[in-house]
């Protein structure tokens, strides 16, 4: 009863400080642009937008009004909000200089409050310095360096999956379970030099391995629409922040100090580990590629230990979470099309056999010249991004081309679209990867053959806004591009080769859709059955003599 109290009271004098704001403030409506009718007056169709499953409301804005839609935004905000999947209006704000079109203020301080001051936190001079530093350590040389680490993780999965399995008698298992357990594996190891034998000993990386979706759901989770509303109103800064919600939303201000707690901690635990083996700097690992390139820089230039201690936190969750999230639903399309996982299994096994055996581990050219697998890992990606949506503001007015006219609420035809300064922008990743005048008229169905061709074939240049892998939106693109896609696409084709060639994988019988529920990223989780921390669970049968 007072915690309803307390709400209410609570969200009236957001409502008068922020009505107050609103009447200092003159916004551009963007007036013209079609769109559906708001939902709510607090949140418009943003908590819509939030909450549904498997980016179902985009999906659903995008195929009735195109690719630029006028969403209905949060109250003190912003009035409204454009979600964009059109390909000449994503190379615009992908393409345009430095700083033009960057990742919103909702964003940065969002993950500011979980991680700190890293890379993805920032922006302008110190998110161009601390991003140089990220690249330089991994490039394609440095990833290759990095091979042996992710292998070695893989081949421990490998052999911890067939203990899970004796014999040939199938065997159900929570496949994002063991996706995540190889993949903090992997990448303490590549990126730190440590290994936390997550695959072995999964109970003593416990605290880590759940940090990230237990944080996600307490703090980026599913809730009812005035928490919504309170805590992305406290991230904007018109409400007193974490402090202010922390009354209201108890949960999410413990979960994020928890999470920051333990994030802290196993930054100086990786720290001191290196510098007790004396192995910090001296190393292939990004840690140690990091630590060179910081020690040849001017003190001016250099990362405080506060900004290096932000990025492993984001390292660890980005590279984390994303990895897993990919290898678990793909495993889940390998089980609902078996006739593409027998394929697959053909051509790893001939690879195999060409390279000299089970005894010889694949290389990063090895994995790069089977096109079935790279066909079938492009369209997973295609189908179900990790990252259904992602924000955007420009921090000047601008001009968005359109790659073909719309028909806007003022009888026109437009071609381009005028917008200002400090419009919030969402890129529509899921409605990017599912244009049919991108993709063909079968864009909705998952058919790996379409990537077979030569890659300008499957898509033409012009029709994408310069992405970095398959012209999917999935790594981002521009200034905030993932500068780790190269070891996350050598990671999933590792895993993916060790799981297929010694294992079948079927489907639960009678177990629901995996669905993805939106949580800042995606949790997978069977529909109907809301496991916190998500699941894929299927069924896995060692094959004789592969296993």
């Amino acid at each position: 009863m007072f915690q309803t109290i307390l709400l209410s009271l609570t969200a009236t004098v957001s409502v008068i400080v922020i009505w107050n704001q609103l009447s200092k403030k003159v916004q551009d409506d963007i007036p013209f642009i079609p769109g559906p009718a708001s939902d709510s007056f607090f949140t418009g169709n943003m908590h819509t937008l939030a909450a549904a499953p498997s980016d179902a409301a985009a999906i659903s804005y995008t195929k009735t009004h195109g690719g630029i839609v006028k969403l209905n935004g949060i109250l003190g905000v912003s009035k409204h909000v454009l979600l964009i999947s059109d390909p000449a209006a994503l190379r615009r704000l992908f393409g345009a200089s430095t700083g033009q079109w960057d990742s919103s203020s909702r964003n940065l301080a969002s993950i500011k409050s979980l991680f700190g001051p890293g890379v993805s936190a920032v922006e302008g001079a110190d998110h161009i310095r601390q991003r140089k530093f990220i690249v330089q350590a991994l490039t394609p040389v440095q990833t290759r360096g990095m091979i042996d680490s992710v292998q070695d993780a893989s081949q421990s999965m490998r052999r911890m999956l067939n203990k899970s399995c004796p014999g040939t008698k199938p065997v159900q298992l929570d496949m994002l379970h063991w996706a995540r357990r190889v993949a903090l594996d992997s990448l303490t190891m590549f990126a730190f030099g440590v290994s936390l034998h997550a695959m072995e000993k999964p109970e003593h990386a416990h605290d880590l391995l759940h940090t990230f979706d237990s944080m996600l759901e307490d703090c980026m989770g599913k809730t009812s629409e005035m928490q919504y509303f309170l805590r992305e109103t406290a991230v904007a800064g018109i409400y007193p922040s974490l402090l202010g919600i922390a009354m209201t939303d108890m949960q999410f201000f413990r979960s994020t100090m928890g999470t920051t707690k333990r994030l802290t901690q196993f930054s100086e635990w990786v720290r001191k580990e290196r510098e007790e083996m004396g192995s910090l700097g001296g190393g292939s690992d990004l840690l140690s590629s990091l630590y060179k390139a910081n020690q040849a820089e001017s003190a001016k230039s250099k990362l405080a230990d506060h900004e290096i201690r932000a990025l492993i936190g984001m390292v660890l969750f980005a590279g984390h979470d994303t990895v897993s999230t990919t290898l678990a639903m793909f495993l889940n399309d390998m089980a609902r099309y078996p006739t593409v996982q027998q394929r697959l299994r053909e051509e790893i096994n001939a690879k195999r056999a060409e390279i000299g055996g089970d005894e010889v581990k694949f290389s990063q050219d090895d994995y790069d010249s089977m096109p079935y697998l790279n066909a079938v890992l492009k369209e997973s990606m295609r189908i179900n991004p990790v990252l259904g949506q992602t924000f955007r503001t420009n921090r000047a007015a601008d001009v968005l081309p359109l790659s073909e006219p719309i028909l806007c609420t003022d009888g026109k035809m437009w071609s381009e679209i005028a917008v200002a300064g400090g419009t919030l922008v969402v890129i529509d990743i899921m409605g990017s990867n599912l244009r049919e005048d991108v993709w063909g008229k079968d864009a909705r169905e998952f058919r790996a053959e379409r990537w077979l061709d030569s890659e300008e074939k499957v898509v033409p240049r012009e029709k994408t806004p310069g992405m970095v892998y398959g012209s999917l939106l999935n790594f981002v693109a521009g200034n905030r591009t993932c500068p780790g896609w190269r070891i996350a696409i050598l990671e999933l084709q590792s895993f993916i080769c060790d799981i297929v060639e010694g294992f079948k994988i079927s489907a639960v019988p009678g177990n629901g859709e995996i669905v993805r529920e939106f949580h800042g990223v995606s949790i997978l989780k069977v529909a109907g059955k809301p496991v916190k921390g998500g699941e894929v669970p299927l069924i896995l049968e060692a094959i004789p003599g592969k296993a």
